[in-house]
């Protein structure tokens, strides 16, 4: 997606300094401090880091399943910012807004194919002969035109993975939001489930939200969205390497003008706790101030007592241990 066209469209999802606090009787976590995140019609986006970063407290808040402790969340159609409603109204307006895929699929075992993509039009209010022709478009769309008489437990992971998204469409939402959708298959298979996210997206214009720990997923993105420590790091485009970030990142600027220095580059400038800043031309140059910068001697301790020891000494002055 160009920069012009975000700046045309409207967000189908906009998200505004979340926070998410996580409470025990004795402490309180943050898994998400401040997020904003906007997803534009017809996107495709994935959300990346480490465990523990945040990235399923976001789709579960970005979903509507997970209260945020503050912030707004706004869904296209939805005049109000939806954490403000009520679980019922939340659960009919996702229905027209986002479908929701999971590692683990939600079918129902004792429903074939057909069955299960239909019962969420059906739970919609959809008319019948909507249900029955979208329903049919879906499953030859995902690829199991040969299978729709076949119940879960007679299909492959793969194919009860593709059931999940055909059953997500069947209210014509506007975005899939999909969390982990390949973890538990092989690489073969997710291969698959990916060509028919792409078909998904291209041919229905849906909107894709993903999250994931894989380069197979991320790198069929358009926008890739880096969060750690519950903060949104950077952002990477489709040539991403998961291995070698730094290669493709830059640094995400927040509402609040923060940006997150990567751990990397801070740990081989020493840590430092400040800098000065400059502009020259359109960049913008950071230096370490004169009162942080000290240099970095090797030195060799007594492994006893903890004293110096003058290099090339034997036995600790101190204590009179051997050095090895």
């Amino acid at each position: 997606m160009t920069a012009s066209k975000s700046a045309i469209e409207m967000p189908i999802l906009n998200i505004e300094e979340v926070y998410k606090i996580y409470q025990s009787e004795k402490t309180e976590t943050a898994a998400l401090r401040g997020v904003s995140l906007s997803i534009y019609p017809g996107e495709k986006v994935a959300l990346i880091g480490p465990s523990g970063a945040g990235k399923t407290t976001l789709v579960n808040i970005s979903a509507g399943i997970l209260p945020p402790t503050s912030g707004k969340i706004f869904w296209s159609g939805i005049s109000r910012d939806i954490s403000r409603l009520s679980s019922e109204q939340i659960v009919r307006a996702r229905r027209q807004f986002a479908g929701l895929v999971f590692q683990e699929t939600k079918l129902i075992s004792h429903l074939n194919v057909t069955q299960n993509v239909k019962l969420g039009g059906y739970l919609a209010g959809m008319d019948s002969k909507e249900i029955d022709d979208r329903a049919k478009m879906l499953i030859d769309l995902v690829g199991l035109g040969d299978r729709k008489k076949h119940r879960p437990g007679m299909l492959s992971g793969g194919e009860r993975q593709r059931v999940a998204l055909a059953a997500a469409l069947i209210t014509n939402p506007k975005l899939i939001i999909a969390d982990e959708v390949t973890a538990s298959l092989d690489p073969l298979t997710s291969e698959q489930i990916l060509d028919v996210l792409d078909d998904i997206n291209r041919e229905l214009d849906v909107a894709l939200l993903l999250a994931t720990h894989a380069q197979q997923v991320a790198s069929r993105a358009e926008r890739i969205i880096e969060i750690k420590d519950g903060i949104i790091h950077a952002t990477h485009s489709s040539s991403i390497r998961l291995r070698s970030l730094a290669e493709t990142r830059n640094l995400a600027v927040d509402n609040q003008h923060r940006v997150a220095i990567p751990e990397d580059m801070m740990k081989a400038l020493g840590s430092p706790r400040s800098f000065k800043a400059k502009i020259v031309g359109q960049q913008i140059h950071l230096s370490i101030p004169n009162d942080e910068l000290y240099e970095v001697k090797k030195v060799l301790t007594c492994s006893v007592c903890g004293a110096l020891v003058e290099k090339g000494s034997q036995v600790c002055k101190n204590c009179g241990m051997v050095i090895t």
